[in-house]
């Protein structure tokens, strides 16, 4: 009786054992499903991916931790996971618009106009209705700079000193005028690019030695282009090349001497100056790291250029956001000079998913420092010192359109330079600020 019953027992814990075994694939499974039609992204999210680790990988366990993913509106995780069910079923149309929209609200639309040949007619149809995707998109931009430079232009003879040939500025204003375009060009490949005019008045001081002269509107015009190619992978890599070129006209005060009497005069010189430089970055999600390498020609002197970037998303979005870099700008020329060291921030948040506000900082020597893979570029004879800002983004996503306008505050550096044109750092150093202004709107076509 004893050795039945002993029997009976172990065949119950072995029926208990088995089940366990065959029942893990049926729990997690169960499990997920449940969280998913409770719509417990979080946890589901949680889950699922422990599910994953331990073996259970299929078609739906994909499509679970995606769609939460993609609740959560963290765009990038959520590619990866439709991209990983589409390898169980590669033609699923579900999966594929689910893809198609993580890669779209992500940014990354040339990689969604390449999913196009995988749909079905209809769903190609309805979802070229539905997301109002397009292939360009269009920007106008202006911005103003007021500078603070009133009292030393109204009283030069208190400011501007000689010690020795040479000339200084101080800016009066300057209004830069943009206008920026982005076209999809292949099935993983976009071309950014833009013109900008750039109209500024300096206050100029020459003094050649002898004689000293002032100019009280120095007209600097530059003309710019900046072009930049985007290579996108659907790991989240993006590798940008790119190019700057500008043109720059602006007038300079001469002596002639006629006997013993001595003339003033203006004549109108030309420079011409570029960058180039490449850009790669990686987007997680919840991280994105950057580095940028460049090469520069700017008011007759030669630069490389290296930054690092690194941007967190807490919750895998755009809802919040903040990160910082750090560049570093050393001379060609002179390689025994200290480095010019740039230090900048960024920080944006969402209201409601309606309106986004976002500031950002630089400070550091930036003597022909460039900016967002050489899209900005500060060469300006003043030395900018330091730039705050900060702006609203309304998107209006049914026209298409977004507008913005922000302001801010920077504080540049005017440095004495001698005739030979290198600047003699701490002579005659005037530093002042400026009130910035900007707006803009953006439009897909």
């Amino acid at each position: 009786m004893f050795r039945k019953i002993i029997t009976i027992v172990l065949f119950f814990i072995a029926l208990k054992l088995n089940g366990q075994v065959t029942g893990s694939f049926r729990y997690a499974d169960s499990l997920t499903y449940s969280l998913y039609a409770e719509k417990h992204w979080n946890d589901l999210i949680k889950e699922g991916n422990r599910s994953v680790r331990d073996g259970y990988d299929y078609y739906y366990m994909r499509m679970r931790i995606g769609i939460a993913y993609y609740e959560k509106h963290n765009y990038v995780m959520s590619a990866i996971h439709f991209r990983e069910a589409l390898e169980f079923n590669a033609n699923d149309q579900i999966a594929l618009e689910y893809l198609f929209y993580s890669y779209y609200l992500s940014g990354r639309t040339p990689l969604s106009w390449a999913l196009m040949p995988s749909f079905n007619p209809q769903y190609r149809d309805r979802i070229l209705k539905e997301s109002k995707i397009k292939k360009n998109n269009m920007t106008i931009e202006s911005y103003l700079s007021d500078s603070g430079t009133d009292n030393i232009i109204s009283d030069p003879d208190s400011f501007f000193a000689n010690p020795e040939a040479g000339s200084q500025t101080a800016t009066k204003y300057f209004i830069s005028n943009e206008i920026c375009a982005s076209h999809v060009v292949g099935g993983n490949v976009s071309y950014f690019h833009s013109f900008t005019n750039l109209i500024k008045d300096n206050y100029l001081h020459y003094y050649d030695g002898t004689k000293e002269a002032d100019l009280l509107s120095q007209r600097i015009i530059q003309n710019q282009y900046y072009g930049s190619l985007n290579f996108y992978s659907q790991t989240g890599w993006v590798f940008s090349p790119s190019i700057h070129l500008l043109t720059t006209g602006y007038p300079i005060i001469t002596f002639t001497t006629i006997g013993t009497r001595s003339y003033t005069r203006t004549t109108t010189v030309r420079s011409i100056g570029f960058y180039t430089g490449l850009a790669v970055s990686k987007s997680t999600g919840y991280v994105a790291v950057g580095a940028e390498a460049g090469y520069s020609y700017l008011n007759y002197s030669h630069r490389i250029q290296g930054t690092a970037s690194l941007m967190l998303y807490p919750f895998g979005n755009s809802d919040i956001y903040f990160g910082g870099k750090l560049s570093v700008v050393p001379a060609l020329q002179n390689t025994s000079s200290t480095p010019g060291i740039v230090k900048g921030f960024t920080a944006g948040f969402s209201i409601a998913r309606k309106v986004w506000v976002e500031f950002s900082g630089l400070s550091g020597d930036m003597s022909n420092y460039t900016d967002k893979n050489g899209l900005y570029i500060y060469n300006g004879i003043d030395i900018l010192k330091s730039k705050l800002s900060g702006r609203i983004i309304i998107p209006f996503y049914k026209a298409g359109l977004s507008v913005y306008a922000g302001g801010g505050l920077s504080s540049y550096s005017s440095e004495f330079i001698t005739e030979d044109g290198v600047i003699s750092y701490g002579t005659n150093k005037l530093n002042y600020n400026s009130n910035n202004f900007t707006g803009g709107i953006s439009w897909n076509f």
